[in-house]
């Protein structure tokens, strides 16, 4: 299997938040950037990717392709490692991976350490990948009038600052999208300036084309699945007309097995809709 990949410079903090503006997520949920992709695809007439994933740290010191994109920690990974020995707030720690685990690598359990081993040779720690950090939270202050009182509604709104670029991995579509977006931005309160990015590189990765299991990249609702494994959300959207949710989502990282299909959601008296099929891989 084959996907396109863009990596993102963040320009200005993003605010995609879990319940309000007073918290945020510290990456951009498939769903998200599904939907801003898509008003932007019907707007200028370029074409759709036919899924998405989540936006994903890189590794900004790393050269390699596969060593530096981002991809999340496979659920049955973090299984495999508490099993091991790992203690369970380091496995918690261990949210993303360089592409190259996912392709080649192995865990490896080595006192109480959670690492990945290459097959081509090297181990590279889990917990806290990539080193450094990706970032930090930030508040940003705003103002603006009181429809009822006509004096300052001062508000604040929580956001999270990337230190480190960020991944995108796309199937199909016209990847001019996500130039177009960095310009008007991504996320909440794109009107005061957040969420705003530059693409830095474009590229292609090759996954693995089979396997008898498919690891989750973004947000989604799988049906018909003999198993799942992963952490499992319950979510809500608020859409111009009204409310989706709550539904419960398997989030990025989970592993389903099976002839597993996803569900995409939508009201039925109104014109609202959410994409919950996103981007997927096999696990070799």
């Amino acid at each position: 299997m084959r996907f396109g990949y863009v990596v993102l410079r963040f320009t200005s903090p993003f605010h995609v938040g879990r319940w309000s503006l007073l918290d945020s997520f510290d990456y951009i949920p498939s769903d998200v950037v599904y939907s801003a992709l898509y008003s932007l695809s019907v707007a200028t007439g370029l074409k759709m990717p036919e899924r998405v994933s989540s936006a994903y740290p890189v590794d900004p010191v790393e050269q390699a392709v596969e060593r530096k994109l981002g991809v999340p920690v496979p659920a049955t990974w973090k299984i495999e490692a508490f099993k091991g020995g790992v203690s369970g707030k380091y496995v918690k720690r261990a949210r993303f991976m360089p592409l190259a685990c996912l392709k080649e690598g192995r865990v490896k359990v080595v006192n109480n350490d959670f690492l990945c081993e290459l097959s081509s040779g090297g181990e590279i720690p889990l917990n806290g990948w990539p080193p450094g950090g990706i970032g930090t939270r930030v508040v940003v202050q705003r103002n603006r009038l009181s429809r009822h009182t006509l004096n300052a509604d001062p508000y604040r709104v929580a956001s999270f600052m990337p230190r480190v670029p960020y991944v995108v991995y796309f199937q199909g579509g016209d990847a001019r999208l996500f130039e177009l977006l960095g310009v008007l931005g991504v996320g909440g309160e794109r009107t005061v300036g957040l969420g705003k990015f530059e693409v830095m590189e474009r590229g292609e990765v090759e996954l693995p084309d089979g396997g008898g299991k498919a690891m989750l990249m973004g947000v989604g609702r799988p049906v018909n699945f003999r198993n799942a494994v992963g952490e499992w959300a319950v979510r809500s959207w608020r859409c111009t007309n009204g409310v989706l949710g709550p539904l419960s989502v398997l989030l990025d990282g989970g592993v389903v097995e099976g002839d597993f299909e996803f569900e995409d959601v939508e009201r039925t008296d109104a014109p609202c809709s959410k994409r919950l099929s996103p981007l997927w891989v096999w696990l070799s």
